[in-house]
């Protein structure tokens, strides 16, 4: 396992297939344009990627995913392997929202309210079948507590089984979740990028604040990232909140795209001299501001994530 390594473009599996395209899974901006200079740093990252996740798709085992009990999670960066820490639930506000077979605690801090929508599956011969996805769930909030944001706040929850069987990015995403989370010894924070759905046309810059997150509901991951395909700063209009996770009856993979602000981080995006003089050493910058995030602890955060992961955890499909 690397400590850290730097994805410019989309999940390296897909883009050793094809060049970039994105199947849209809820409204987002634009993405940015990729730099044509970054060729030959592309080439060998491309590589390294496609490397470790082939390594990860030959990990897994035909197991079941355990069903611990539910717990909270409290993010220590002085650990090298993250671990579950059981201690009180979230205790802030919040509603019980029971929409479209699911149900989950949402906490007031994070949305006033949010709905369950049905959406069909995406067709192969519309664009690159290798980003084709089955028919999905998705939650869409109102009133999110950050609104000035690259990504759109959603929750998907996809059938497991249809995922695996239709091959392409869901399968190796699958693949990759279940070998991680049947090994405990699995380092998160070493791993150069870690399980994503939905694809998008941009690769993993960083990832920081990982955890596991284990209840009686599901069992999975959390962590802040954000995607890019070019240089780009680490700021608060671009990072976000992700949980990847598989229900407690294995059927179900579990992906949320949750934006997230913190007290460190610029509410502006970087002006072009800034982003000029990061990228003469792209890879230092990215870890001093890894370093930056992981030493508070998500202290600065909102929402909190005492919040977000107890709304994940919370979550439970109920048909």
């Amino acid at each position: 396992m690397k400590k850290f390594a730097l994805s410019f473009i989309l999940l390296a599996a897909a883009f050793t297939l094809i060049s970039c395209q994105i199947v849209i899974t809820s409204p987002t901006a634009p993405p940015e344009e990729e730099d044509n200079g970054q060729d030959a740093a592309i080439e060998l990252l491309l590589t390294e990627q496609a490397a470790t996740i082939e390594s990860l798709t030959t990990q897994v085992a035909e197991t079941s995913v355990p069903m611990p009990t539910e717990t909270e999670i409290i993010p220590d960066a002085t650990d090298i392997i993250p671990e579950a820490i059981e201690i009180p639930l979230y205790a802030g506000e919040f509603v019980v929202i029971e929409s479209g077979g699911l149900v989950f605690k949402l906490p007031t801090e994070v949305a006033d309210n949010a709905l369950v929508s049905a959406i069909e599956a995406d067709y192969p011969d519309e664009g690159w079948p290798e980003f084709a996805l089955p028919a999905r769930r998705m939650v869409s909030f109102s009133g999110y507590s950050i609104q000035n944001h690259f990504h759109t706040p959603a929750i998907y929850v996809y059938p497991l089984e249809e995922l695996q069987l239709g091959g392409q990015i869901g399968a190796v995403t699958a693949a990759a979740l279940q070998a991680l989370l049947g090994d405990p010894a699995f380092n998160l924070q070493l791993e150069a990028d870690l399980p994503f759905l939905p694809p998008f046309n941009a690769a993993q810059v960083l990832h920081v604040l990982e955890q596991r997150l284990e209840s009686e509901h599901n069992s999975g991951i959390r962590y802040l990232t954000l995607y890019s395909q070019a240089f780009v700063g680490v700021d608060n209009y671009n990072i976000f909140y992700t949980y990847q996770g598989i229900s407690a009856d294995g059927r179900y993979y579990i992906a949320a795209i949750l934006p997230i602000n913190s007290d460190l981080l610029s509410n502006e995006e970087l002006t072009q001299t800034e982003l000029e003089t990061i990228s003469a050493d792209y890879v230092a910058y990215l870890t001093s501001m890894t370093d930056l995030i992981r030493a508070d602890g998500g202290v600065s955060l909102t929402p909190t994530l005492a919040a977000l992961d107890s709304m994940m955890m919370s979550l439970t499909v109920i048909d």
